[in-house]
């Protein structure tokens, strides 16, 4: 047994998918495949059960996947911790936002309080989907993430404070046929026969749920396209190709050949690291974070 096979293990558990795997950590389905069958082998039990609704994890593989959530964060707390003893190089703090927020109010602020606390730290900044924001946490390539509080709150590995309630909004392109209506006279209703499109890395019955119950107070079902990432998602608004749902705080709101509306919904940000890991620099980041955050959201709803 290896760190290489307890990452590959952790991350295929975390999204469900050998597939999606594959593509997030750019290693091959069949190399990933082979490494969690030699870690099945050793362990002498199935991790995974595959069908054709899936990939689901066995009994076993839940009680493994509690033991190496643990493992991993109880081994770079005492990594840190000797490197402090030693007087090895300076810690890394590895943050990862949400793919598509306009960060310019956040990491700026962040980066100012870090550095007072910690001056010869070094930050990273990662961003990217929710599910890759989950496995960075369990898989320990992510500290600290910021992330929206529905796609981590069910990870019983998972500290998870709520930071603020965000708004949403519909996107759609500024050669659509409403964008010569004033977008105050529109309403979610308007785009009942629009396609909508969302990242596919998140397609579970979570997101389906959420763009349905957005939609429905406005008395329709969407018809709904997935595509790869919050790129693909706005590449295909731009031209025309769908509207999409989004966070308030996404940047593209701000893009010359988007229009935008808001509706009557709201999502929690949330800040999370792993439990387990409660160092004082992971603690810091999440205080830093939560502020920041809290004060930014007061600030937009004035």
């Amino acid at each position: 047994m290896n760190d290489l096979q307890i990452d590959y293990f952790m991350a295929v558990a975390t999204n469900l998918s050998f597939t999606k795997t594959s593509e997030e950590l750019f290693v091959s389905q069949p190399a990933i495949s082979r490494q969690i069958a030699q870690l099945e082998k050793e362990l002498g039990c199935r991790l995974f059960r595959r069908n054709n609704q899936g990939t689901e994890l066995t009994e076993e593989g839940r009680l493994y996947f509690d033991l190496f959530s643990k493992y991993k964060a109880e081994f770079i707390n005492t990594k840190m911790r000797a490197e402090r003893i030693t007087g090895q190089s300076k810690a890394v703090m590895r943050v990862g936002f949400l793919e598509g927020w306009d960060l310019f109010n956040i990491i700026p602020p962040m980066m100012k309080k870090y550095k007072e606390a910690f001056p010869d730290s070094e930050v990273v900044i990662n961003c990217c989907g929710v599910k890759e924001l989950a496995t960075g946490l369990l898989t320990d390539t992510l500290d600290v993430v910021v992330t929206m509080q529905n796609s981590v709150k069910l990870y019983s590995e998972f500290e998870c404070k709520d930071a603020a309630r965000i708004g949403k909004i519909l996107i759609y392109s500024a050669d659509h046929p409403l964008a010569e209506r004033d977008s105050e006279t529109l309403s979610l209703r308007d785009f009942s026969d629009d396609l909508f499109i969302a990242p596919w890395e998140i397609v579970d019955k979570m997101i389906i749920d959420a763009i349905s119950n957005y939609t429905r107070p406005y008395g329709f079902i969407p018809k709904l396209r997935f595509v790869k990432n919050h790129e693909s998602t706005i590449t295909c608004v731009r031209n025309n190709m769908g509207v999409t749902i989004a966070d308030d705080w996404v940047w593209a709101k701000n893009a010359d050949d988007l229009r935008w509306i808001p509706f009557n919904a709201q999502d929690t940000i949330a800040v999370a690291r792993l439990r387990t890991k409660d160092n004082e620099n992971v603690l810091t980041m999440e205080k830093i974070l939560m502020d920041i955050i809290k004060s930014l959201a007061d600030e937009l709803r004035e």
